[in-house]
């Protein structure tokens, strides 16, 4: 039978030996501007938007963080401008990311402001502002998005044209 003394000194030869494991390494490829290529090698922006990226499944219309496990991610290139067009009413409105630097944010404010339906500014450089960003993966400005009355995303534009668009739903 072992003393005490003895399984105390086999734990810590063990805790020692475990500190040390390693495993190997995974080579990961994503498609990066047309063709794939290790995430490695991608510069520090580049693996910074690879863990943002999104998995979009058309089937479901439902968007879902992609883990460096998942297999094949694919990014987010366009939302669809209305997933449920029945959900699209008056009691619908339009949150519109923008910054004060932005180009693009005026002549986007101004095709949000003709929808018709209440538009809730977010200025993304503030912290407040930043976060709600953060939580609904709001990447660039301006950036709109249609919620229904619930609070569901139905859909989003990120131009003045597209956020447009979003008045064929609503009238």
């Amino acid at each position: 039978m072992r003393s005490l003394v003895d399984i105390e000194r086999d734990l810590e030869a063990a805790r020692k030996a475990l500190a040390s494991v390693e495993g190997n390494p995974a080579e990961v490829y994503s498609r990066i501007v047309g063709y794939y290529r290790s995430v490695r090698n991608w510069n520090r922006g580049k693996r910074e938007e690879y863990g943002e990226r999104l998995l979009y499944n058309a089937d479901a219309a439902v968007e879902a963080p992609v883990t460096p496990q998942a297999a094949a991610p694919v990014s987010v290139a366009c939302t669809p401008v209305a997933r449920e067009v029945q959900d699209v009413n008056l009691d619908s409105r339009v949150l519109l990311f923008v910054r004060p630097a932005c180009p693009a944010c005026p002549s986007a404010k101004v095709a949000a402001g003709r929808l018709g339906i209440p538009v809730d500014m977010v200025n993304a450089d503030t912290e407040a502002g930043l976060a709600e960003a953060v939580k609904r993966h709001v990447l660039s400005t301006p950036t709109a998005i249609l919620l229904a009355k619930d609070g569901r995303e139905l859909g989003r534009a990120r131009d003045n044209a597209s956020i447009a668009a979003f008045g064929k739903l609503v009238s």
